[in-house]
């Protein structure tokens, strides 16, 4: 949570309302001097409220404002359980490594004999043998293929062909080889 304004705080309805029905019961006029003086008071903490909050003067400030503390106090819920090691940069380095991989006018070294090379290897090899609850196979070839054939067409696959192309073009293969290990061994890193 965001930490609070010192000596902020907006003063309860049932506070207000004794205040109020005197001043009502009194009939002089000073019940329109209170609710004024009330609305004022109200006024400039949400204003300042907005200033901590970032937030810029304007039509929407105040709708800006109530998402804003609405969004501290009923935050969305955080998923529950571990992190899938699965991430797209991981995913991304596979297509790649996967590609390099296989060859075109073979029908023996195809993307399944792509897998079950990358899954002997190191860094897949060791990331592979933790426990796979993801929902693939035992066999770590066969979850590699999986994952490879689910995200071959996602954006991030073709960021990472890009990246790829560059690194081969600068003849920067070990910085790939460098960021391959990085994605593989270190999928969330903190």
């Amino acid at each position: 949570m965001t930490k609070k304004i010192h000596n902020l705080h907006f003063q309860s309805e049932e506070k207000r309302k004794p205040l109020s029905l005197a001043a009502a019961l009194r009939n002089d006029g000073s019940l329109g001097d209170l609710l004024e003086e009330y609305a004022e008071e109200d006024q400039v903490k949400l204003l300042l409220l907005c200033q901590h909050y970032g937030i810029k003067a304007g039509t929407a400030m105040f709708y800006e404002l109530s998402l804003a503390l609405a969004r501290e106090i009923y935050p969305e819920p955080k998923k529950r359980g571990r992190k899938s090691k699965w991430t797209y940069l991981n995913k991304g380095a596979l297509v790649v490594e996967v590609e390099r991989l296989v060859k075109p006018d073979d029908s023996l070294h195809g993307v399944e004999w792509a897998c079950g090379v990358l899954a002997k290897r190191d860094p897949w090899a060791s990331f592979l043998e933790a426990k796979e609850s993801d929902g693939f196979a035992t066999d770590p070839a066969e979850a590699l293929r999986q994952v490879y054939f689910k995200f071959r067409r996602d954006r991030w696959a073709t960021v990472s062909r890009s990246a790829f192309k560059q690194c081969e073009h600068t003849d920067a293969m070990p910085v790939w080889d460098k960021w391959v290990c990085d994605f593989v061994r270190k999928p969330h890193p903190k």
